[in-house]
């Protein structure tokens, strides 16, 4: 780059003439040159940043991508991006948004969910993945369940341990765990048990019929709101600032969201 070799240059052209200019002058200079240096990194980090958001939101699938990937760890940016996604697909006919927002969920769950070859190895980045789509908030279930359906993971091999099994050959069963998934969106519980999302709400039995596992599940789903839809959507509070990103579906396209009852929430995990 122009400026960072024009800087370099300039910065050790002050070091060759260190003694002509005096121990003063010279720090002066040097604290000067750094703080430019400095505002150089930010500006590039900041076109980065502006960057990858551009490109994920048309290309959802560029996640993958190395010089992206380090921004889609970032909670604060993916926030922005999936409200920025929610704005952009108001200006269009609801009919229109509802395509589009339902096909770039799909695409952001696929990037963010690899799972290719039937590949063990790989259920570690898959776990951490749908932890991430959970804590955006925008209600990215449907995606999530039909995602991981599609390609043949079940519950045992997603959340081995909490769920009574050994990993499966080649997967240590590390990583975010079941009870981390319901505190984000409770109503997984009925992917994790094998119920059909229509059927009603899991119990606990207190005869001793049910396995251990099955009762702690769902009372952490229970205790995190149970079979409440708005649990994962958008708080719209003034601090959250959250949008809904329409999609296709049973439900209506646009519903009522959640009142946020602290203000700031950032979500309703305690």
């Amino acid at each position: 780059m122009t400026v960072v070799r024009a800087l370099h240059a300039a910065m050790e052209a002050i070091d060759a003439h260190k003694e002509e200019l005096g121990s003063g002058l010279y720090c002066a200079l040097a604290r000067e040159m750094k703080r430019v240096a400095e505002s150089m990194d930010e500006h590039e980090e900041a076109t980065r940043r502006a960057f990858a958001m551009e490109l994920m939101l048309d290309v959802p699938a560029s996640v993958a991508a190395g010089n992206v990937y380090e921004f889609a760890e970032d909670q604060e940016f993916m926030t922005a991006l999936v409200r920025r996604k929610g704005r952009e697909l108001q200006t269009y006919d609801p009919n229109v948004a509802a395509l589009m927002g339902h096909a770039w969920k799909i695409e952001l769950t696929e990037a963010f969910l690899p799972y290719h070859n039937n590949d063990p190895c790989l259920l570690r980045s898959v776990r951490h993945g749908v932890l991430q789509l959970l804590q955006l908030r925008s209600s990215f279930l449907p995606q999530i369940v039909n995602h991981l359906t599609r390609k043949g993971l079940t519950p045992q091999m997603l959340c081995p341990f909490e769920l009574n099994v050994e990993p499966v050959d080649g997967d240590d069963g590390r990583g975010p765990t079941a009870k981390q998934f319901l505190a984000y969106e409770p109503r997984l519980i009925r992917w994790l048990l094998g119920i059909g999302e229509l059927e009603p709400w899991p119990r606990i039995v207190e005869d001793g019929s049910q396995p251990f596992f099955e009762s702690e599940l769902i009372a952490s789903a229970n205790r995190h709101g149970g079979d409440d839809p708005r649990i994962n959507e958008p708080c719209t509070c003034p601090a959250c600032s959250g949008v809904k990103i329409p999609t296709m579906g049973r439900s209506e396209l646009f519903v009522n969201m959640p009142e946020c009852h602290s203000g700031g929430c950032g979500g309703r995990v305690s």
